[in-house]
């Protein structure tokens, strides 16, 4: 049997019953805890040292499914290169062949699972399970019908309905829940001691539910998802416009990546009908510094004309907001929603949370309605589902949050123009 050398320093106790496990698996861990280190480790076992299996690897996004597959081929490369088959069977970026017959593959899903549905194989890893669309379960797990294989989910708590929750009453699945405090607990210093204080950085910040479930493995009934699977579906059915439409109004959303954050989004809609309004692009700004950013802005802007520019001045954001009021042709179209006299209150505080179920709520109105079409991507998709609300009894807020929120910030953000074009919100700056 092909062996592999772990790359921690440890291997915590439940990650040695998971290398245990036989058949169905799934798998809830907080955050934080090791499970991608460990699973990599497992699948990478269970390839190589069985012939012609075929493994696939599928999430909403590439991304994510991405990155467990990478941790696997250099698992395989740094301990059995000669395992990989070379030349036209090369390891290549979604897929990578054994010499042993062996098959590694992943694909992002659709909405209905039509991304990965075309293989047989003999096991399935669903990667951050809980972003998975409901439709697509069905649609995958039918390929592992004539080969009898394993189904193995991964992620955190999520919702206390649909498949993946049915799944942990089913006596066919070994189920694992991993508690980060626990898992801290029992790690060597100084990564307790940093685990633990990170992990009261996150009580204070969090609600106790959102806690629970992105830490403790414990879903819960108060956090609910705010845009349905079946809305998502509904209303991803468009391509990128091949060509810009010059005498429509299009505005711009934008969510600047925040500080150390790798990730900022770009949305583009057409609202010259308020009641059929449609999503013709959307951008993932990776790495750009807020100079950068602008730069992109102002570009797009010369050739779309945007009736408004939606950005967020708090944080990171003012910069960009700052230089988009600084050029001459963004200056009248670049509204601060942060600062719009939306809310009823003059507290800051308050008028920038109320203001962000705002932009939530017509949205999801917008949604609701059918006045408004979006992209058929994967990145909209995931963070559309991942957006989740609680209501507070005690503080009686609606605490709304995301665990990947840039694309659906910057679609409120360019949605609003919809509800708020015809208040005329305009920024002017008086040279001095």
């Amino acid at each position: 049997m092909l062996k592999l050398k772990w790359t921690r320093p440890t291997m915590d106790e439940w990650q040695k019953d998971i290398l245990a496990v036989v058949g169905h698996l799934i798998l809830i861990c907080g955050r934080q805890t090791g499970k991608t280190e460990i699973i990599a480790y497992l699948e990478s076992l269970y390839v190589l040292n069985t012939p012609n299996a075929h493994l696939l690897i599928v999430s909403g996004v590439e991304r994510q499914a991405g990155g467990l597959y990478r941790k696997m081929l250099a698992y395989i490369e740094d301990n059995h290169p000669k395992a990989l088959t070379r030349g036209d069977q090369r390891p290549m970026r979604t897929v990578f062949h054994l010499e042993n017959g062996s098959v590694v593959r992943t694909e992002p899903l659709g909405n209905m699972g039509s991304g990965a549905r075309q293989h047989t194989v003999t096991r399935i890893v669903f990667e951050e399970m809980q972003l998975i669309p409901e439709d697509a379960y069905s649609a995958i797990t039918p390929m592992l019908l004539t080969t009898g294989g394993d189904i193995h989910m991964l992620g955190t708590a999520w919702a206390t309905e649909g498949y993946a929750y049915e799944r942990e009453s089913d006596e066919d699945f070994t189920v694992a829940r991993i508690d980060s405090e626990k898992v801290a607990e029992l790690r060597p210093e100084p990564q307790r001691t940093i685990m633990l204080k990170h992990l009261e950085r996150e009580r204070k910040r969090m609600s106790e539910a959102e806690y629970a479930q992105e830490y403790l493995a414990i879903p819960s009934e108060k956090m609910r998802q705010i845009f349905s699977d079946k809305l998502i579906k509904k209303l991803q059915v468009l391509k990128r416009r091949e060509l810009i439409i010059k005498d429509r109004r299009h505005s711009c959303g934008v969510d600047p990546a925040g500080l150390g954050e790798d990730e900022g989004a770009i949305t583009i809609l057409d609202t010259e009908d308020n009641d059929n309004v449609k999503q013709v692009d959307f951008i993932i700004t990776k790495k750009l510094l807020t100079t950068e950013t602008t730069d992109k802005i102002i570009s797009l802007d010369k050739r779309y004309d945007f009736g408004n520019i939606y950005v967020d001045d708090g944080g990171v954001g003012f910069g960009v907001y700052s230089e988009l009021m600084a050029n001459d042709d963004t200056r009248i179209k670049t509204i601060p929603l942060n600062n719009a006299q939306r809310s009823i209150s003059k507290d800051d505080t308050k008028r920038k949370r109320i203001l962000k179920e705002d932009l939530y709520m017509n949205l999801l109105k917008m949604m609701e309605r059918g006045k408004i079409q979006l992209l058929d991507d994967p990145e909209i998709r995931e963070s559309l589902k991942s957006c989740k609300f609680e209501y507070q009894e005690k503080s009686k807020k609606l605490l709304i949050t995301s665990s990947y929120n840039h694309p659906v910030e910057s679609l409120t953000r360019a949605a609003w123009d919809a509800e708020g074009k015809h208040l005329n919100l305009k920024v002017y700056s008086i040279p001095v």
